[in-house]
């Protein structure tokens, strides 16, 4: 049976028509701006209907959240990002203008109106000036200055001298739990926002990120030799969220605490993770969200999970970015909880699972 599309909510009506509104922005931006047609041609249309296309994401998935909050800090990111590559900020504008004129064309009625509120609320965002983020290395942190000198390491390409600093730290007494927390997190945070405000490329994120997890695999022998509690967890990000890192850090902190994990890596699919949670019998399951407009996948593993008899009693945690906008997204998606950072989530999974000593 078709649903009348007056039951369909307005975050839903958005999404399916994200690729021509995104098509009709494109067209507004050359229309307006005739020299875009003979400087960047179709590959320039291309450009500008993907960019459209992810604005109009981030709207989606705010409107879905009722949170303004989620699409206005994506544009103060956007904007410093698009400043520090010499685009004004009046091309974002100019970007939600024309996101304004085509959705009052193809959406109607209140459906129009709920998204106008927060595109205003995106231009009264932007208008408010210049959104510099904050350095990630503060005075607070007790392995400031061995951050840095990490971080330093791995922007010189200098990899083996960057692992013997870490495994020095842990001969040298340094909790493996302290070293994730002060130097692993703090300098990728770091890094993303030199890449954001352009002072380094995608290339040297990228290599920063793999060298890390390759310097995480050397630790595993502190790691995976302690004693356990009897509770095993799996972790994964949602299908199509590309971003592993983190969750990689939240499972090695519980292995440290004496879980048994079974880390899955990013993207998977609904149907693996859901056989993975059989096989290992698991207590818990730790998602990992890092995009808001990946939070209706969630979502949906988490109903799958919930209809599913053999799974009643395991416990679900869900963590990442879209949950930190929206405090009580977690429990919105049918999840048990959430946690902003790895010490939180073991806190959490602890009080919600009870040891048990499995035969």
């Amino acid at each position: 049976m078709i649903a009348n599309m007056e039951d369909i909510t307005t975050d839903k009506k958005l999404t399916t028509q994200i690729l021509p509104l995104a098509q009709l922005i494109t067209n507004l931006h050359f229309q307006h701006h005739p020299n875009l047609e003979e400087k960047y041609g179709s590959t320039g249309r291309q450009k500008c209907t993907e960019d459209a296309e992810y604005h109009l994401s981030y709207l989606a998935q705010a409107v879905r959240s009722e949170s303004k909050t989620i699409f206005t800090n994506y544009l103060e990111w956007a904007q410093v990002m698009l400043q520090s590559r010499n685009i004004p900020t009046q091309d974002l504008l100019d970007n939600l203008a024309y996101m304004d004129i085509a959705c009052s064309q193809l959406l109607t009625g209140e459906d129009y109106r709920v998204v106008a509120d927060y595109i205003r609320a995106g231009i009264h965002t932007l208008n408010k000036g210049n959104h510099k983020p904050a350095s990630c290395f503060t005075h607070g942190n007790p392995l400031l200055q061995e951050a840095k000198q990490y971080m330093e390491l791995l922007m010189g390409g200098r990899r083996k001298e960057a692992q013997a600093l870490i495994v020095d730290l842990v001969k040298k007494g340094i909790k493996v739990a302290d070293i994730y927390e002060y130097i692993f997190q703090v300098v990728q945070y770091e890094i993303g926002i030199l890449w954001q405000t352009n002072q380094i490329t995608v290339a040297h994120e990228h290599f920063c990120t793999a060298a890390t997890q390759t310097i995480m695999a050397t630790l595993y022998p502190y790691i995976f030799d302690l004693a356990k509690k009897g509770k095993t967890m799996v972790a994964c990000t949602i299908s199509g969220d590309l971003h592993e890192l983190g969750i990689r850090m939240v499972s090695d902190l519980f292995e440290i605490d004496g879980w048994d994990t079974y880390y899955m890596g990013a993207s998977m699919p609904d149907a693996g993770i859901i056989t993975a949670v059989k096989e290992q019998q698991a207590d818990l399951l730790a998602i990992s969200v890092t995009m808001p407009f990946h939070t209706a996948r969630a979502e949906g593993l988490i109903r799958k999970i919930r209809e599913d008899s053999e799974l009643k009693n395991i416990k679900i945690i869900v963590g990442g970015y879209p949950f930190s906008m929206v405090p009580d997204l977690w429990s919105r998606i049918g999840a048990d909880g959430s946690a902003t950072t790895a010490k939180e989530a073991i806190q959490l999974a602890n009080s919600l699972v009870a040891p048990v000593n499995k035969v």
